[in-house]
């Protein structure tokens, strides 16, 4: 039996940071290994003025533990 590909996802929205991985062991033989979700809410403020990256950049960093430089 071959070893296992692994694949990870991430999906970033205007609400939410995902993160997907799993272990393929064939095309139609995938195992999901790990999942997790940020809620970020970037949208919250779209009717009331502009999202920026700096408002997400605080929110993941917030929500993670990751510090950006």
């Amino acid at each position: 039996m071959p070893e296992p590909v692994h694949i990870a996802a991430i999906d970033a929205g205007s609400n939410a940071l995902r993160l997907s991985v799993a272990r393929a062991y064939s095309a139609l033989d995938i195992e999901p290994v790990h999942e997790e979700r940020y809620p970020l809410r970037l949208g919250e403020s779209v009717f009331f003025g502009i999202a920026s990256a700096k408002k997400f950049s605080r929110k993941l960093q917030r929500r993670s533990g990751i510090s950006a430089k």
